[in-house]
């Protein structure tokens, strides 16, 4: 298949709109269109959705992910032997999408973006998901590389060990003195909780260990610093990684926050898994991954 027809229906998927991925590919909005078109005569399928924005249908997911290798091998290729289309122009990047969950991204793997400040071939795009399906993501095609929880590799993937996040439940002692009973003890059924999203299932695992099987009011805080900001002013107790605890809460010493003891810690292991048809671009992200990941307690 044409690459130029790949790349374009990698970039319509990609910025949401045929003018935006006509804009980037720098051509007219009908040349854009022509060679949508012209991928979908040759694959027999129509891949996207005239919509905004644009989303590929049932046969595009199925060949998202081989445009996107292909472009990535191209673009690799190019920049490996110096080859410009156009004299004078700078050479092309490599472009690396990657899905990372939400606590990682704020956390050990902040040490990868310093690395990667150094490289002026590659450009890093990211999503961020829930570990727990990160690795849906790596399997639709939308990246090339994710931090999940998930050990087994996706088909036509490697996974390789990273570490284990820790995270402890954390409460704020005027939350919990509140819905304490004359006994001591804390009625779970009634404690509200803090979760990041939808797929969160942290605390939900943690209320199940205690034989919760209600709902308690569940704030959503999509926000990594506005979510342990919201644990620590009470709106909810949630679960804290143990890099990212305040001062105090693990010795025991902070004023207004505590481990929930009965809850109790909860670990993730995480793993890296990214295309085999790897590149040098793809090799250097990995390198940097896993020697963050070593750093990550």
């Amino acid at each position: 298949m044409n690459t130029d027809h790949l790349r374009a229906f990698v970039a319509a998927v990609d910025e949401g709109t045929f003018d935006a991925a006509a804009a980037l590919l720098q051509i007219s909005g009908s040349a854009f269109s022509q060679r949508i078109k012209a991928l979908e005569r040759e694959v027999g399928h129509v891949l996207v959705t005239r919509t905004v924005p644009v989303v590929p249908t049932e046969s595009g997911a199925e060949l998202l992910r081989i445009a996107r290798q292909t472009v990535m091998l191209e673009d690799e290729a190019r920049r490996s032997l110096g080859f410009h289309r156009i004299p004078g122009e700078a050479a092309p990047t490599v472009t690396l999408s990657v899905a990372v969950n939400a606590d990682s991204l704020a956390s050990w793997f902040l040490r990868v973006l310093q690395e990667a400040a150094t490289w002026d071939d590659v450009e890093l795009h990211f999503y961020a998901e829930d570990q727990e399906h990160t690795h849906e993501l790596l399997r639709n095609g939308t990246v090339a590389a994710a931090v999940a929880e998930n050990p087994a590799p996706v088909s036509g993937c490697r996974s390789t060990v990273l570490g284990v996040m820790r995270y402890w439940p954390v409460a704020s002692t005027e939350l919990l003195d509140r819905h304490r009973s004359p006994s001591g003890t804390v009625d779970w059924h009634r404690v509200p909780l803090v979760e990041y999203g939808i797929r969160d299932s942290l605390q939900r695992a943690g209320l199940r260990r205690l034989g919760v099987t209600g709902t308690p009011a569940t704030h959503m805080v999509p926000s990594v610093e506005a979510y342990n900001a919201a644990v620590g002013y009470g709106l909810g107790w949630g679960m804290i990684p143990e890099s990212m605890m305040p001062p105090g809460v693990m010795e025991g010493t902070h004023r207004d926050l505590a481990i929930v003891e009965e809850i109790g810690l909860q670990e993730t292991t995480l793993h890296w898994q990214h295309w085999s048809s790897t590149t040098s671009a793809m090799d250097r992200l990995s390198a940097a991954v896993h020697r963050a990941a070593a750093r990550m307690r």
